[in-house]
C-alpha cells in the first residue's frame, strides 16, 4: 500500500474462501486486479488454486501509478514457468529471501498463511 509519509511497514492482506466474498477488499483495486489476472489464467488451464501473493512497495515508489500495474505484473508472472518446491517450508524460504519485510510480518497479517502453516489436517491425528 502506498505510504509516503510512513515512518513504519505496514502489512495489508485479504482473501477468500472457495464461496467468495460478501464485502468489499479492504485493499481495493489492488486486490481486484491480482484477482482477475490470476483467474484469467486459472480458467485458462480449467484449473483452481489457493493463491497468495506479496507485494511490497518501498520509499523509491513515490506514486501509485494504479491497479493496471499490479494486474500486468501478475499477468506477466503468470506466463512464466512455476517454481516447485519440496514443502511449504521450503517455499517460504525462497519467497521470504526475496522479500525485504520479514516473513513472520506477512504471517501475522495473512489468515491464508496462517493457515496454511498452523492449521492441522485429520490425516495429521490418524498417523502413529
Amino acid at each position: 500500500m502506498w505510504n509516503p509519509k510512513g515512518k513504519e511497514v505496514i502489512v495489508y492482506s485479504d482473501w477468500e474462501g472457495f464461496n467468495g466474498r460478501t464485502t468489499y477488499a479492504e485493499t481495493g483495486g489492488c486486490y481486484y486486479s491480482t484477482r482477475l489476472a490470476v483467474c484469467e489464467k486459472l480458467v485458462e488451464e480449467k484449473r483452481q488454486a489457493l493463491v497468495i501473493t506479496f507485494r511490497e512497495i518501498h520509499p523509491g515508489y513515490i506514486m501509485p501509478v494504479g491497479v493496471w500495474h499490479t494486474r500486468e505484473s501478475i499477468r506477466e508472472a503468470v506466463k512464466k514457468k512455476p517454481m516447485k518446491f519440496d514443502s511449504l517450508e521450503k517455499a517460504l524460504a525462497y519467497i521470504s529471501s526475496k522479500l525485504e519485510v520479514p516473513l513472520r510480518n506477512w504471517v501475522k497479517n495473512s489468515t491464508l498463511l496462517k493457515n496454511l502453516i498452523y492449521q492441522k489436517k485429520i490425516l495429521d491425528f490418524l498417523k502413529p
